[in-house]
């Protein structure tokens, strides 16, 4: 299944429309961001970095977050997993219990 047709099944199962947005930061560990919002959900991944060949694999496992109804968080790498942090809890590492794996 081609990108474009997986973002619209997920659309038409979470019954909102999906703006995904690729984005370039100089957080190294920075892989991308969820926003749940009550009429729409916007997709921010990064889709270029060095040596990695992310792009449509990460964008998957975001669109597979938002198809099981996660809620809006952040999504970084480290030690070569996927963390996932919700908006709620920050990203202040100290907070005990602040990050997840996915």
């Amino acid at each position: 299944m081609d990108i474009d047709a997986r973002i619209a099944q997920v659309e038409d199962e979470v019954g909102k429309p999906i703006i995904v947005r690729s984005v370039s930061t100089p957080e190294r560990e920075f892989r991308g961001y969820v926003e749940v919002r009550p009429d729409a959900i916007i997709i921010e991944y990064v889709e270029e970095l060095p040596g990695y060949f992310w792009g449509y694999q990460l964008l998957e496992r975001l669109l597979e977050w938002v198809e099981a109804g996660g809620d809006s968080a952040w999504f970084y790498a480290k030690n070569r997993e996927l963390i996932r942090i919700p908006v709620d809890a920050g990203i202040d590492e100290d907070t005990e219990g602040s990050t997840q794996s996915q």
